[in-house]
């Protein structure tokens, strides 16, 4: 899949959202919240999307995440809307991921 997405894509940079992470298991999960994410855009073709739901775990009765435009703060300044997965299970059992940066997080703990 990250072959195939990296042919596909094409990285527009760094950027931050409001919201909250937490650790579900070596992969993240973001929900509402007032602290800042940091994150990576990419521009994708529509016909990626369906295969980036799937992989994402975002189709379904019960996914486990949503996809849903969001106001985005790229490192330049600007501002635009971009596709963003949202965790739809509960998060009480979820350690946070302080200051928002899963990668730092990641190789730390």
């Amino acid at each position: 899949m990250s072959c195939w997405l990296a042919e596909k894509s094409h990285y527009i940079g760094a950027a931050t959202l409001k919201g909250q992470l937490y650790q579900v298991s070596y992969y993240p999960a973001l929900v509402a919240g007032n602290e800042w994410v940091l994150g990576d855009v990419y521009a994708c073709p529509s016909d990626v999307w369906p295969h980036l739901d799937i992989f994402e775990e975002a189709v379904g009765l019960e996914p486990e995440y949503e996809r849903h435009l969001t106001p985005i703060l790229l490192a330049t300044g600007q501002w635009l809307s971009a596709w963003v997965y949202w965790y739809q299970q509960p998060t009480t059992s979820l350690k946070p991921v302080v200051g928002g940066d899963w990668l730092t997080f990641v190789n730390v703990t």
